[in-house]
Formats: C-alpha cells, structure tokens, sequence
C-alpha cells in the first residue's frame, strides 16, 4: 500500500480566557506527532485513529470535512474513498463547505461527515504539544478544570495520496439566522505521497495534523 502522509489541522474554536486554556473544538492523532512549527498533528499512515475533542459548552451536530487537495479537472468520485468508522465516503463535490469561508486549500474536492454531539462529559486538556493532552491513553482527566467530550474515529484512506480535515458546527445566530463555528485556518499544511519527514520539521515517526508547511504553506 502507498504510504499516505496527511496532515491535520489544530482545531481551535471560540475565545482563550488564558494561554492555558482548552480549545473548544480540537482535532488529534493517535500515535500522531505534533509538529511545533506549524501546530499539526501530522501522520504518514493511511489507517489511523483520528480524535475529535469538543471541550467548554455542548455542541451539537460537529461536522469534519474531508479535503482530497485536487483541481476541478481531476474528479476523485469513483476513485478516492475515505472509511469512517467502516463507512465508505466515495462521493466528491467540488467547492467549498457550507458557510465555511474559503481557505488554504478550498476549493477542493471534499466531502463531510456528522461526528455527532458533544456534551460535558469529563475533563479534558489541551492536545498540542509539548505536554500534550493524549485521549487514547488518558482518556477523561480528574485533574481537569475543562469539561468536554471526546470521540475516536478509525480513518482510512485509499485512492487519494493526502487528506485535510476541518471541523465545524452550525448554530442559530440572534438574528435567527444559521451561522457557523470554525476554526481559524492558519494551521494547515499539505504533503506528498511518500515524503519522508525531516527531523524537526515533522519528527521522524511521520506521524502527526482537520486540517488543519511542507511542500507550500498556507496563510488564513
């Protein structure tokens, strides 16, 4: 199988009440590594564990994106497959999420998935590097402050040579209106089908992140 490098975006959502504080909405890989330049997990597997850490308030209905990083002229449907917890996602539309602003590299071929609810289940930290909060092997934290809730979810990718994530959830403005919570898109990158990572770049597991600079970074 190819080796795939992916590269998923740090996630952060809402307001920081201090440099400690929790993300509302955070994106980690299991096993991953934690690039400090660019704040990414990043992963050269094509089969990983992908973590979505909701934390602060409840959130319903988080939605992630699934970005292939093709041009309109090359179609992925039929082609490109990503399985989600044992659903195939083989259906492309060209474009931009629903009220998600365009960025990095939007438009693309992309496709979404509902990660479901979030509510205050137990404590939980903040997943970026160094003293990282790791989910798959601390699970909920008594120590906590920050109430939140985590949920795994086995990606795997075939067909396509890299993937970006984006999470996101819609909510009803005070005007009535939907609008739509999103994380801030400097920290995404791109990558290439079988580059080998350089230390101090992307360590040398090749492991690490929806969403969200190796071959051409990318400013909001």
């Amino acid at each position: 199988m190819k080796r795939i490098l992916l590269l998923f975006s740090m996630l952060v959502l809402g307001a920081f009440g201090s440099a400690n504080a929790v993300p509302d909405l955070q994106l980690f890989v299991a096993g991953g590594t934690y690039d400090m330049g660019t704040e990414t997990w990043v992963t050269n597997a094509s089969t990983f564990d992908l973590y979505i850490i909701g934390a602060n308030q409840a959130m319903s209905n988080v939605m992630v994106s699934m970005a292939l990083n093709m041009p309109h002229s090359e179609n992925p449907n039929g082609v490109a497959s990503i399985d989600v917890n044992g659903t195939a996602y083989n259906s492309w539309v060209y474009g931009t999420p629903n009220l998600l602003p365009p960025h990095d590299i939007f438009p693309t071929w992309y496709s979404e998935f509902n990660s479901g609810n979030y509510g205050l289940v137990g404590g939980v930290g903040n997943a970026s590097g160094p003293d990282y909060y790791d989910p798959s092997t601390q699970g909920y934290l008594a120590s906590s402050n920050t109430l939140g809730q985590f949920k795994k979810f086995t990606i795997s990718l075939s067909g396509a040579d890299y993937a970006h994530f984006d999470g996101f959830f819609y909510f009803r403005g005070n005007n009535g209106r939907t609008r739509i919570r999103f994380a801030p898109f400097s920290h995404d990158a791109e990558s290439q089908p079988g580059a080998v990572p350089e230390p101090g770049t992307l360590t040398l597991l090749g492991l690490g992140s929806l969403g969200m600079g190796l071959v051409r970074k990318f400013r909001k």
